[in-house]
């Protein structure tokens, strides 16, 4: 349908990216902000901060955690939207040389295509998650390290 919309070239793909990665990013947004103490935003308003204010000291902070999951799986499911989007109409790209690969019974093609993938993957997940570590470092929780 998107095709159709906007024809054959980025602009269908990019839209068909933003929205695979938006829902994701939206929904664990509202759950984060839902999931804010109720005791926060009543000493928020005690000390008679603006609603800009309330948001931006205490709502956002408090669902940082929740809005990087989701900036994390969208990230995931951007890149498979990307494929997606390139094995239906493309001419360039990683999507069409999978799908080049398996039309011209060229294996590795598609291995090196999807390792390519894996690793664009892993590098920007770990890019976020280093952004994720900085941003929340304010946040007393395991980590994963260490322990027993």
């Amino acid at each position: 349908m998107l095709l159709l919309w906007f024809g054959i070239d980025e602009t269908p793909k990019i839209v068909l990216i933003a929205l695979g990665a938006f829902f994701p990013v939206y929904l664990a947004l509202v759950a984060g902000v839902r999931g804010v103490d109720r005791k926060w935003v009543e000493l928020g308003r005690l000390y008679r901060l603006s609603r800009f204010a309330l948001v931006r000291r205490i709502l956002l902070p408090a669902a940082l955690p929740n809005l990087f999951t989701g900036l994390r799986g969208a990230l995931s499911l951007s890149w498979m939207f990307l494929v997606a989007a390139e094995l239906i109409a493309a001419t360039q790209g990683l999507g069409y040389l999978l799908s080049d690969g398996r039309e011209t019974s060229r294996p590795d093609l598609v291995i090196a295509a999807i390792l390519v993938l894996a690793a664009l993957g892993k590098l920007s997940d770990g890019l976020l998650r280093s952004l994720e570590r900085r941003a929340l470092r304010w946040r007393d929780s395991f980590d994963g390290e260490g322990g027993a």
